[in-house]
């Protein structure tokens, strides 16, 4: 009986503020904060890229094959 009560009721209006595009209120979401929060820290040193892609690419390619090879060791 309750629940056809909240079936049968209108769905709220959306609030005033809620214009937003969809795009912005995933963003929005707590969970990507970690992530906003790097993003915004790493467009601050936009002139540092030249230097700092590369230089981050050198060390996750070096790190990702150092891990390889441990592993690779471990299991034979």
């Amino acid at each position: 009986m309750a629940l056809r009560k909240l079936i049968g009721q209108r769905l709220p209006e959306p609030p005033e503020g809620a214009s937003s595009s969809i795009v912005e209120q995933v963003l929005a979401v707590p969970q990507l904060g970690a992530a906003r929060l790097f993003w915004d820290n790493f467009r601050d040193l936009q002139p540092w890229w030249p230097v700092l892609v590369p230089m981050l690419l050198w060390v996750g390619v070096s790190t990702y094959r150092k891990e390889r090879a441990a592993l690779a060791g471990e299991t034979s």
